[in-house]
């Protein structure tokens, strides 16, 4: 499946080369299957059926003397006949009879007849002799007539052996030919005895054949079924897939615009709290602009990119729980009035943590104001136990406050902030954040820096 990837092809191409193969492995097994269980079947039935057609014939048609005593010439050749008639019926080309002593008292081949055979030499015969039925597949040489009902060929000699020792490329006598046969042996009895025991030789070329045929037209059957299942199964696959891909692409839409109607309710929450706390004016803004850039050298994995920006937004958010005279105070703030300032990230972080989707801006909002080297608030955490996206954050706020004027002093230049924030790394600020801030271009910074509250323009050195 790997190559199939690898080889570019497109998803309703590989399910229908998977679902083929596994079809088509599927009809092979199948087909074997039955053309096993059916040959089984037809062998087992064949072999059955032949035994019982067989023995049907003695004690009702054959008289029993055979076994008894030698026959004279006229009642061998009307015993000749009658055996021929019946058994070609069933496709028999040869048969011999053996009496108990393993003397074979009739065969379609004159010359074997008053032959005696070790009926330990033939587990067939010996089977037969102790009542049991028997059978086997072989091949042999016969005339085929004689597998034909009302054959009017001769009565007498018919020349018929086994394979025993001959060549596939033996020259055959006249009339004959090699065939499949079932080797049947079948005890006789009579008067609840068994006198003797009788083997037949019955042509299964026809019966193979049909047989093939069979399992040719099973065989099709499944295949067809497979083709028509793969089509059908398919089929559902590519509508059922157009459809996943429609809504998939649905989907994406509608999570698009819920995440642009987040965004941008996020956005008038902090110009709503930018026009209460006009001083700031823009600082969200500002600062998310910042850590974009600094986003771009740390290398933040990009899907906390959004979490980030969120933050960077709502950082603030607290400040709404903050009195006006305190939040709008036009002087430094008193040492009881910084106690209520600084829980504005507690503030903020119990707003924002109901939402379920900022449950992670959430820690942003609260651990902004948090020191590397733990001097900071509300929780005084230290080094790494900072979320890395207040880490960030802190540089960008920092910065921006800096650069901003304020009531109660004048802003910074942007080389004066830059080289503060390089001084502060380890102690106020992450190190690693405060070196990837200082790669940042000063021109970058002062482009975004300009926009803030200011009495004079920025500075940047030349």
């Amino acid at each position: 499946m790997g190559d199939l990837r690898e080889q570019g092809l497109s998803p309703v191409a590989r399910f229908s080369l998977a679902l083929g193969a596994v079809l088509a492995a599927t009809a092979i097994a199948l087909s074997a299957g039955t053309a096993y269980l059916v040959s089984r079947y037809v062998a087992d039935e064949t072999s059955s059926f032949t035994q019982d057609a067989v023995a049907s014939h003695f004690g009702t048609v054959f008289k029993g003397d055979v076994f008894q005593r030698t026959l004279n010439e006229d009642e061998e050749k009307q015993l000749t006949q009658y055996v021929t008639f019946h058994f070609s019926i069933y496709n028999v080309v040869a048969t011999q009879f053996y009496d108990r002593d393993g003397t074979i008292v009739f065969s379609y081949d004159d010359s074997e007849i008053g032959r005696k055979i070790d009926p330990a030499s033939l587990p067939g015969l010996t089977q037969a002799l102790a009542g049991m039925r028997s059978s086997a597949r072989t091949t042999i040489v016969a005339d085929p007539r004689l597998a034909v009902p009302g054959s009017t060929i001769g009565y007498g000699s018919y020349d018929t052996h086994k394979m025993d020792g001959m060549t596939a490329g033996q020259s055959l006598p006249p009339g004959m030919a090699r065939m499949s046969a079932l080797e049947a042996w079948i005890p006789v009895r009579m008067n609840g005895q068994t006198v003797g025991g009788v083997v037949v030789w019955r042509d299964m070329d026809p019966t193979d054949a049909a047989l093939m045929r069979i399992q040719a037209t099973i065989a099709g059957i499944i295949l067809a079924a497979a083709v028509l299942l793969w089509l059908v199964l398919r089929g559902v696959y590519v509508r059922s897939s157009k459809r996943i891909v429609a809504q998939a692409q649905a989907l994406e839409v509608s999570l698009g615009e819920r995440e642009r109607t987040y965004d941008a309710t996020l956005q008038s929450l902090a110009n709503a709290l930018d026009v209460r706390d006009s001083e700031t004016g823009g600082h969200s803004d500002r600062v998310l602009q910042y850590m974009e850039l600094v986003i771009e050298e740390v290398g933040v994995d990009p899907t906390s990119t959004s979490m980030l920006r969120r933050g960077a937004l709502l950082h603030d958010i607290g400040k709404i729980g903050v009195p006006d005279h305190i939040l709008r105070k036009p002087t430094a703030l008193s040492d009881a009035e910084w106690v209520i300032m600084r829980r504005h990230p507690e503030y903020g972080a119990r707003i924002v943590a109901g939402i379920p989707f900022l449950e992670d801006v959430s820690e942003i909002v609260r651990h902004h104001h948090e020191r590397w080297d733990g001097a900071g608030y509300p929780d005084r955490l230290a080094g790494e136990d900072i979320p890395v996206g207040a880490r960030i954050f802190a540089v960008a706020d920092s910065f921006d406050a800096m650069t901003s004027d304020r009531p109660y002093r004048r802003a910074m230049s942007v080389d004066a902030a830059c080289a503060e924030i390089a001084r502060c790394g380890g102690t106020q600020f992450d190190p690693e954040v405060a070196d990837a801030f200082a790669r940042i271009p000063s021109e970058r910074l002062a482009r975004i820096a300009e926009n803030a509250p200011h009495t004079h323009p920025v500075a940047v050195a030349g």
